[in-house]
């Protein structure tokens, strides 16, 4: 599979043996069969997804769970250019209802209805509630277990997020 990837800002020095000419991105184009999503992206070339600000898959705004296919072309943005993406936060978004249980109401409104980026992940989520990566948490997509916090997310899932239950 022949994926062609440009990092811009501060990622291009993640590349080595290229110019970097007056702010323009770096281009790689990686032959990898073992690339499914743009986390194995990130991952090929060991960046973190806290350094990215916004990730694009063929022009269209994603999060890294999106999967990608044999000819794609993908844009990542450091977290320095963040504010220039602000007016596309509802570029090709999907909803999501997250519901929080008992003390994780500490994070966020008991319901909410999210429009997030296609590929978003149930760990982005966790991230934008700012819950804690030690907290014990147990997480429920539309009534079923889930355990991998990299589950990609659907239009319409309902991510239901409690503590762990105690009782006698």
């Amino acid at each position: 599979m022949s994926i062609k990837v440009k990092l811009y800002g501060e990622l291009r020095n993640k590349v080595s043996n290229q110019d970097h000419h007056n702010g323009a991105p770096s281009i790689l184009n990686i032959d990898d069969n073992d690339i499914n999503t743009v986390s194995d992206i990130l991952s090929k070339l060991s960046i973190e997804e806290n350094e990215t600000s916004h990730i694009f898959v063929n022009t269209k705004y994603c999060g890294i769970g999106k999967i990608v296919k044999d000819g794609d072309q993908v844009g990542i943005f450091p977290k320095k250019m963040a504010l220039m993406f602000v007016e596309i936060s509802n570029n090709n978004t999907i909803s999501i209802t997250v519901k929080l249980f008992a003390d994780l109401q500490e994070y966020g409104p008991a319901k909410a209805l999210l429009d997030v980026p296609e590929g978003s992940t149930i760990n982005t989520i966790l991230k934008k509630y700012r819950i804690p990566k030690e907290k014990k948490i147990i997480m429920l997509v539309n009534r079923l277990p889930r355990y991998d916090k990299n589950y990609v997310l659907n239009n319409d899932d309902t991510l239901s997020i409690f503590p762990p239950l105690a009782g006698g």
